[in-house]
Parts: C-alpha cells; sequence; structure tokens
C-alpha cells in the first residue's frame, strides 16, 4: 500500500520510541522548505507529459527571493534545443494585470477617475451600451459587457474601433463577462494619456520599475528569437487527437495590451513578489498606493453589490479561477488565505500564475503549446497545495490522481441503439467509467471534450465531434456526427425535417488565420438546424443573418448563388473548396 510522507514518519516514529528519547511531534513532522519545492520539481515532469508541451518552465518566489526555477523539456523541439532559466515565453492574458497596473498608476497621479465613462478618456471609443456608460472600472473587471474578441485584427485599436459596431453583452456593471476588447480599450486609454506607445508605457510604467529586464511588451520575429518556440496542432482543421501532431507557431508582430508581453521566470519572479509586497518594488518603492492595492486584489463589485465574476466554470482543469475578479486578477480564498492569480494563452503558448498574499508565495508556469487542451495549472496548483502545507507546518500532500481522459461522468446515460433514417445502426455502450462506440465489427474508444460533445478515436470518425442531444426531460435520445443524425430508442419526435432552400448554398468550409492559428469552421445542416460543424446551431434573425450565442453570423461576398464569406460579429473567415 502506498503511504503518504506523513503516515511513513508516522510509523517510523512508533517503531523508534523505546530506542530515542520523545521529541516534539513538529519536529519530526514539520517538513523543509527544500522538501516542498523538491516535491514540486518531482510532479513537474508529470505534469509536462499530461499537458503534453514540449517544454515547460516554472518560477517559485517568496516575497525576497526567487526560491526555485525548474525548466524541462525543448524550447525548439526539431533542434533539441533545452529550455534554460534565460527562455522567453508569452504569458497571453497576464498581460492583463500589467495593462491594469498601467491604468492605476494614472489613476492614483489624478488622470483617471475609475468611475468615470471610457469615452472621457478616448473620445474615439464607441458601443451601443443601451444609453448606459461603460466605466473605466468596468473594462478592468469584465463587467462592462463589452464582447470578446469581437473583430479578431491583427491592431488593438483598430479592434477597439471596430466596438462602435457592436452592442455590450449586457448593461455595463451588471454581470461579468472576460473581454479581450475590454483590456484593448483600456490599453488605448492609457497610450492616449501617456502620449506613447502603449508598449512604450508598460515598459516605463512596469518593467522598468519592477526590474524586469529581460521581458518584451510585444512579439517580433527578433524578440522571439529568444523565446521557446510556440506549438500549434497542425490539423487545425478537425478535433485534436490524444497526442496530435504539433506544428510551430510563426514568427509574427503582435501588440496587444491584453496579452502581448514575452517574459522569463526570473522576471516574472519578480513581477510576483511586487505583488507579495503589497504594490512594492525590490528597492520599496510604492508603486501604486496600498489602497489602489487593496482595490486591485479584491473582487470589484456589481451594481447590485455582488462580487464581479464567471457565474459558471471558465476552466475545468482549474475552476476556482474566475470565479471572482478585480482589476487584471482573478482573486480566490483558499482556506482564509488571500490569494491572487491569471492565466494566458496565445499563438503556441500557455501560462498560469498564482500568488497568496497571505502568506508570501507565488507559482507561475508557462508552456509552449496552444491554448486548445489545458493551461499548465496542474502543476502551479499543486505546488501552491504544497507550500501552504509547508507554511502551516503540515505533511506535504500527494500529487493529485492522473487524469483519466476516457472518463465519462454519467456514462450509463448516453448507451444506447442509434439509428439513422438510411437504417444504418450504431450503438454506445459503456466501458468502465468511459465509453465506446460500436460501428459494425468496430469498437471505437470516446473522449470527452465538452458539454455531450465527445472525439471518437477512429479515423472515420476524424472530422467532427460526436454530439449527444437531450429530450425536454433531460435523457439523451438522439445523437450526429456532422450531417448525419441517429436518434435512439428514447427518441420521441418527428423523423424528418426540411428546412430553407437557402441554406444548402451556405454550407461548405469557410476559414481564415488569426495570430499564425489557422481558425476553420464548416456550416453544416442538422436535421432543420444550421449549425457550425454540427455542434452549434445558428438561429435565424429576422434580417436575414443569424444568432450563435451572444455573437452574430452574415453570409456575404456572393459568387454567383454562392456566399464566400462567413462573417461572426466583425471576424471574417472565407469559403475553401476542401472538405
Amino acid at each position: 500500500m502506498h503511504r503518504s510522507p506523513a503516515a511513513r514518519a508516522a510509523c517510523a516514529l512508533i517503531a523508534l520510541t523505546w530506542l530515542i528519547p520523545a521529541r516534539p511531534a513538529v519536529a519530526q513532522t514539520q517538513p523543509s522548505l527544500d522538501a516542498a519545492l523538491d516535491a514540486i520539481a518531482a510532479f513537474a515532469p508529470r505534469a509536462m507529459r499530461e499537458q503534453g508541451t514540449p517544454g515547460l518552465s516554472i518560477a517559485i518566489t517568496d516575497r525576497s527571493k526567487t526560491l526555485r526555477i525548474v525548466t524541462l523539456g525543448y524550447a525548439n523541439r526539431d533542434l533539441r534545443t533545452p529550455v534554460t532559466p534565460q527562455t522567453r515565453f508569452a504569458i497571453g492574458s497576464i498581460t492583463k494585470s500589467m495593462t491594469a497596473l498601467a491604468v492605476l498608476q494614472l489613476h492614483d497621479a489624478g488622470s483617471v477617475d475609475l468611475n468615470a465613462p471610457a469615452k472621457r478618456y478616448l473620445p474615439w471609443f464607441a458601443i451601443d451600451s443601451g444609453g448606459k456608460q461603460v466605466l473605466v472600472h468596468e473594462l478592468l473587471s469584465h463587467t462592462a459587457g463589452i464582447p470578446d474578441d469581437y473583430a479578431l485584427e491583427m491592431g488593438y485599436q483598430f479592434d477597439v474601433y471596430a466596438l462602435r459596431r457592436a452592442k455590450t453583452l449586457f448593461p455595463p456593471g451588471s454581470a461579468w463577462s472576460y473581454s479581450n476588447d475590454g483590456y484593448a480599450t483600456l490599453g488605448a486609454i492609457v497610450a492616449s494619456l501617456d502620449r506613447r506607445p502603449w508598449a512604450t508605457s508598460l515598459q516605463a510604467r512596469v518593467f522598468d520599475p519592477i526590474g524586469m529586464t529581460a521581458s518584451s511588451s510585444v512579439f517580433t520575429p527578433a524578440e522571439q528569437d529568444s523565446a521557446a518556440v510556440g506549438y500549434q496542432f497542425r490539423d487545425n482543421d478537425r478535433p485534436a487527437p490524444l497526442d496530435p501532431a504539433l506544428v510551430a507557431s510563426p514568427p509574427m508582430d503582435f501588440v496587444d495590451p491584453a496579452g502581448s508581453v514575452l517574459s522569463t521566470p526570473e522576471d516574472m519572479a519578480r513581477y510576483m513578489r511586487f505583488y507579495l509586497n503589497g504594490g512594492k518594488t525590490e528597492n520599496g518603492a510604492q508603486l501604486i498606493a496600498p489602497a489602489t492595492f487593496d482595490a486591485m486584489t479584491r473582487p470589484d463589485a456589481l451594481t447590485d453589490g455582488k462580487p464581479a465574476g464567471s457565474a459558471g466554470v471558465v476552466l475545468k482543469e482549474a475552476p476556482a479561477f474566475y470565479k471572482a475578479y478585480g482589476y487584471g486578477l482573478s482573486i480566490f480564498d483558499e482556506g482564509g488565505d488571500r490569494v491572487i492569480g491569471h492565466t494566458g494563452g496565445v499563438s503556441g503558448y500557455t501560462a498560469c500564475m498564482e500568488m497568496n498574499l497571505t502568506r508570501g508565495y507565488g507559482v507561475i508556469a508557462f508552456a509552449n503549446l496552444v491554448e486548445a487542451p489545458l493551461h499548465p495549472c496542474a502543476i502551479v496548483l499543486y505546488a501552491m497545495r504544497v507550500l501552504r502545507a509547508q507554511s502551516l507546518g503540515q505533511a506535504l500532500p500527494e500529487p493529485p490522481p492522473a487524469p483519466d481522459p476516457a472518463r465519462v461522468e454519467r456514462a450509463a446515460d448516453y448507451a444506447g441503439t442509434y439509428t439513422s433514417s438510411s437504417g444504418a445502426t450504431l450503438r454506445v455502450e459503456t466501458r468502465g467509467n468511459g465509453l465506446a462506440l460500436v460501428d459494425g465489427p468496430k469498437t471505437v474508444a470516446l473522449y470527452p471534450r465538452g458539454d455531450d460533445e465527445f472525439w471518437a478515436d477512429d479515423p472515420s470518425y476524424a472530422q467532427y465531434l460526436l454530439a449527444f442531444g437531450r429530450d425536454k426531460s433531460g435523457r439523451i435520445v438522439e445523437m450526429n456526427y456532422g450531417a448525419q443524425w441517429f436518434p435512439n430508442e428514447r427518441y420521441g419526435g418527428p423523423r424528418t425535417f426540411t428546412h430553407p432552400a437557402s441554406w444548402d448554398a451556405l454550407v461548405g468550409r469557410y476559414e481564415n488565420v488569426y495570430l499564425g492559428d489557422p481558425i476553420v469552421t464548416r456550416v453544416i445542416v442538422v436535421k432543420d438546424r444550421l449549425t457550425l460543424d454540427g455542434t452549434d446551431a445558428l438561429r435565424p434573425l429576422p434580417d436575414g443573418g443569424f444568432a450563435i450565442g451572444t455573437s452574430t453570423v452574415r453570409f456575404d461576398a456572393y459568387a454567383g448563388a454562392v456566399p464566400q464569406r462567413l462573417t461572426i460579429d466583425d471576424g471574417h473567415l472565407y469559403r475553401v473548396e476542401l472538405p
């Protein structure tokens, strides 16, 4: 039987009691800081393998110094170049906290009122917000209702300009919704008030005073020379398999207040120490006022007085993230400890960061893999548990159990026989805690990829996810793979369907490239619904467009009867004559 370190220590103490004088229990069981750091480093290779990333870099710090840097794997997989402490990684949306810090410095200087309309500082900013002004603090806490990535263009100020064609998702201040475009707006405010580019302001207001000498606020091919190569999926036109083929993300120019910083573990350790010391730099300078720091690191309030934050789970691998949100930072309560953090992902990189302000330690992990599978949060969450236990004099926790990618909650709900209108039959069967698809002589393992959606491990099912549908009582009654529809024995609805003939011209593959990452979707008719990839239904609008979630989809640029462009909000995808 496997025993924890605490259990082994207890057994040894009992066995030796008759040989040696009794000592205080804490002297026997309290783990050292080195033991805690060793435990974290020992788990890191497994965390890297489970994420599937080519390389991993981790920084651990307390209030006064960097405790350890762990580097694993390859910065360049093809050249077998190892990750080193000097290797830069993109931190993605952790950049938002830095943009927030610049805004808060302007606030402390009297240049920005957080309760003032954004338009006061950026006169050309415009969005249909139902007559209610968008306030600066609402942009900082994602409570302004600004759509996320509305335009999907390379210039962040153009993305802000494009919002004049958008509507807020809700009355500003009344709810929470994560928005890169909200932070692009804040960056434009910083640039306008400082009368210099946002990147220059970030260097002067954040990097220089904190001592981050190896960081860059922008991507350029030259800046990326000293960075790990970011990796993305080679086959972006289909669901990723368990072990996807990877290709390098291309070097590019990228300037964005929501996510374009490159940094090293040592620089980010210095950045974490700034927060661990209450907003002070290493030379003792108070970069933002204590009251401003307190506001930044506590949840903002909605107009009804409730704390700002997501009503649902944003990251399944780290469910507590974004349940409460301050200014550019996620806020946590860990057993009474005040903890802050953020995650980030962009163009072949992901990152995860947490800091315990109460106990004075922080951890950040960087990976050079596209955001789609996981952030490197597993190592950060475990490290934070280990450090907290050590600081309390408790036994160090064991690493979490290895995740089971095939595990399905309530797997039996999906079991049954599914039959198409042509008479083709598929069976879904339980296999322990998982599911398998039986297709004639083949048995195919299924892996969950979302609510009622599964990837099937077989080339015949490579292009789409299998999507299951429920009836009004919540029972699983149907399944589709792309346009192929299969009701099961529990299905009691209609079995023949019609759709507008005009939809047939819309069907096809549309794609574009954003931040070096291809975006591909297929328009498919399933039953009487127009969908993206057979899973996301497009709801017809009176003006001829379609609604999907909070976005609007339109088709235009007709070559004869066939549209050549699909627009989601203000982001464009173009028809490609491929399956």
